[in-house]
């Protein structure tokens, strides 16, 4: 074996694990906390900020599975996008592997499409976390003397699963060059 297929061999299998550690990241990600909301109270008198809450995907499925609303929708799509990374992350896995093994052309192009998929889903994730998140901010006040609300913002398991569902499909770019 020659040392430019030796390095090759390397790189490839390293691609390969470092896509298994990326789509780890992204499970992690749907398991864990992916929304947090902090209530505010703002007035003349004084006034600060409560506890924050966090939401994981579950507890939203269980607040949104029979709403109708337009916030219901934003949620649906949210997570669609959320769980979609994650299984072509786990695609962008298995098919890194079977191209690294049985070196197949065709292979590799699905390889390359489904990587390319992977990527836009996740960033597409987190896009439409910050969608749901607008929406979910809800807040008023009282004559400019009060003002209350809940503020939301994406949490961790949003950032990881999209962070490591668009990596994944980066690194699997990558092992389709290199396998």
């Amino acid at each position: 074996m020659s040392k430019k297929s030796k390095s090759g061999s390397k790189a490839g299998f390293i691609a390969i694990l470092i896509i298994l550690v990326l789509l780890v990241v992204a499970i992690v990600g749907v398991c864990i906390d992916w929304i947090g909301a902090k209530t505010y109270v703002d007035s003349v008198i004084g006034g600060g900020e409560s506890e924050t809450v966090y939401y994981k995907l579950e507890k939203l499925f269980e607040t949104f599975k029979d709403s109708e609303t337009e916030t219901a929708g934003l949620f649906r799509t949210m997570a669609a996008f959320g769980i979609l990374t994650v299984i072509l992350a786990a695609a962008t896995t298995v098919l890194s592997g079977i191209c690294k093994v049985l070196g197949w052309k065709l292979f590799k192009f699905i390889l390359v499409v489904v990587s390319i998929v992977c990527v836009i889903c996740g960033v597409v994730s987190i896009i439409t976390t910050f969608a749901f998140c607008d929406k979910f901010t809800v807040g008023g006040g009282f004559g400019g003397i009060v003002e209350a609300g809940t503020k939301a913002s994406p949490y961790i398991g949003a950032w990881l699963t999209a962070i490591g569902g668009a990596l994944a499909g980066i690194v699997g770019i990558f092992a389709a060059i290199k396998s």
